[in-house]
């Protein structure tokens, strides 16, 4: 069962619009409607559980409670939607926590709220507002950890979006991640922020997948998740999965024009220009200002040959949204592609002129446009290495990117992806929770397995050559839980295992075992999952 996100479910407030065009439009079989009135410190909240096949209330009900008992009357409804889906719909119950504030102060929770309201917007003054909020939900109670997370979003939106220097807006948002995690390990939000903070400002593909997973491991149903999740699988050129993504994302939040961009910008990147617009143009008969979506028509047209319609699409973005946005790189190629090269030199002076008032982002990326555009390789190169090494938002995406096809062969544009992209070995640490709240940190790369043992589990690594090992108080699928990464996996109801450690491979499809010198003993390898282990340990 899936819950359609608050932003598309929001839509509808205040409208007096039938159960079943409801549920039409955001794809449901049920809505949740309701009301909440304040008075003093006494609220009202109603609720009725509607089926929108025919707009049947499967039940209804009014709390009159003290405005500080808000949380209870959140578990209270929640719980009792639940058993009505349980009892009348045959959904079975799930063990999640159904509803997480990590606040108690009502005053800071209602500035959250209007924070992640703001937020939502996507433009400059409502994400000024959402961190004005967020802040003020931290100074009512500065163990709040979801305004933390909260700011980190908004700063990683500035930065994105180009309304903020970018590498002071990721500076701030992994400051205010890294908070949030270390505020509270347990919290898709922290996760997503994490997630974020190394894309954005580390380009660290390894820990954005591992933080990305967790979050999607404690919050399944959320749909910026998933739509986070497909622009890093969409970067990592893994289209297929990043279009079952993407999908989710807006099945979730059907109703948002965001999650419909995602999509739109996949087909982009996967050459599909028409499909592309075709998603482009939905998003703009509902907001014209929509500057993502009027950068990437542009493009696209652009690409089909469209080229008059590609100039004048660029021509009238700085126009259109921010004006300290320009894009006379685009518009700059869009001529050079049109044969028109004196307007191409005329874009150089022009963006000259406004770098001189200094108010610009994304020069280096301009300036690459720009001189490619002039026939200038040389030039193009140095600005080229300059965004690489300044990490300038657009070319995160680059090895996914149609604008470079024509480059892909060059032994130095394949040297400068290289020495950008190469990944890093790092240290893996992760702090293990167990049932008697010790705290076992571990290195992943030194772990060799765990091996459950009732309700404790053993941990096995390498320290030095040296093989130790470790009994916990805690059991193998709660340390499964915890450690989410591609090398560490289950491989029998009784293990885990790394499969960078070099094992020896016994048996055939009939039973797979692992043997090392590190072992005492052998290791099972359930047979249901033994060619894809074995695969993965080849590999």
């Amino acid at each position: 069962m899936n819950v359609i996100a608050r932003s598309s479910a929001f839509t509808f407030k205040n409208q007096d619009i039938d159960p079943r065009e409801v549920g039409n439009q955001l794809g449901v079989a049920f809505i949740l409607e309701g009301s909440v009135r304040k008075a003093g410190s006494k609220v009202r909240v109603s609720v009725q559980l509607i089926k929108t096949y025919d707009s049947f209330h499967l039940f209804s009900e009014v709390y009159d409670r003290e405005l500080k008992d808000i949380f209870e009357v959140q578990d209270d409804i929640s719980n009792k939607i639940v058993q009505e889906f349980s009892d009348k719909v045959g959904v079975p119950k799930s063990k999640r926590v159904l509803v997480t504030s990590s606040t108690r102060n009502i005053e800071a929770y209602e500035l959250y709220l209007k924070g992640r309201f703001n937020l939502s917007k996507g433009s400059l003054e409502a994400t000024k507002a959402a961190i004005q909020y967020f802040e003020t939900a931290i100074r009512k109670d500065k163990d709040f950890v979801l305004p933390f997370a909260g700011l980190a979003s908004c700063y990683t939106f500035l930065g994105g979006s180009g309304l903020m220097e970018a590498g002071k807006a990721f500076e701030k948002a992994k400051e205010f991640a890294l908070t949030s995690n270390m505020m509270d390990n347990d919290l898709a939000e922290t996760h997503l922020s994490l997630a974020k903070s190394y894309f954005w400002h580390d380009w660290d593909f390894e820990n954005t997948g591992i933080s990305i997973k967790k979050a999607i491991q404690l919050s399944p149903g959320t749909s910026s998740i998933h739509g986070f999740n497909s622009l890093f699988l969409m970067a990592s050129g893994k289209f297929e999965e990043a279009f079952i993504e993407a999908k989710l994302a807006t099945k979730l939040d059907p109703l948002s024009l965001s999650g419909k961009f995602r999509l739109g910008e996949l087909y982009y990147r996967s050459e599909r220009f028409v499909e592309a617009n075709e998603v482009f143009d939905e998003i703009l008969a509902k907001n014209p200002f929509f500057k993502q979506a009027n950068i990437f028509k542009a493009w696209c047209h652009l690409f089909l040959g469209d080229l008059d319609l590609a100039i004048s699409i660029f021509k009238k973005i700085p126009i259109t949204v921010d004006e300290h946005l320009v894009f006379y790189g685009g518009l700059a190629f869009a001529y050079y592609k049109n044969l028109q090269y004196d307007k191409v030199f005329k874009c150089l002076q022009t963006f000259n002129s406004e770098v001189d008032k200094g108010n610009l982002h994304w020069l280096n990326f301009n300036y690459t446009l720009i001189f490619r555009a002039l026939g200038e390789t040389e030039k193009m190169y140095e600005y080229l290495e300059k965004c690489l090494e300044m990490k300038d938002t657009p070319l995160i995406f680059v090895n996914v990117d149609p604008l470079w096809n024509e480059f892909r062969d060059d032994p130095q544009f394949a040297a400068l992806l290289e020495k950008t992209f190469a990944p890093v070995q790092k240290d893996r640490m992760i702090r293990l929770q167990t049932d008697t709240r010790e705290v076992f940190s571990i290195n992943l790369e030194n772990l060799v397995y765990v091996e459950a043992q009732e309700n404790y589990s053993k941990i096995v690594w390498t320290d030095n050559d040296e093989v130790k090992e470790k009994l916990l108080r805690v059991t193998l699928k709660k340390i499964e839980d915890q450690v989410v990464d591609d090398a560490i996996v289950r491989c029998h109801r009784s293990y885990i295992i790394n499969t960078k450690v070099n094992f020896t491979i016994l048996g055939n499809s009939n039973g797979y075992c692992l043997e090392s010198d590190l072992l005492k003993h052998t290791i099972p390898i359930s047979r249901s999952i033994g060619k894809e282990i074995v695969g993965k340990l080849k590999k």
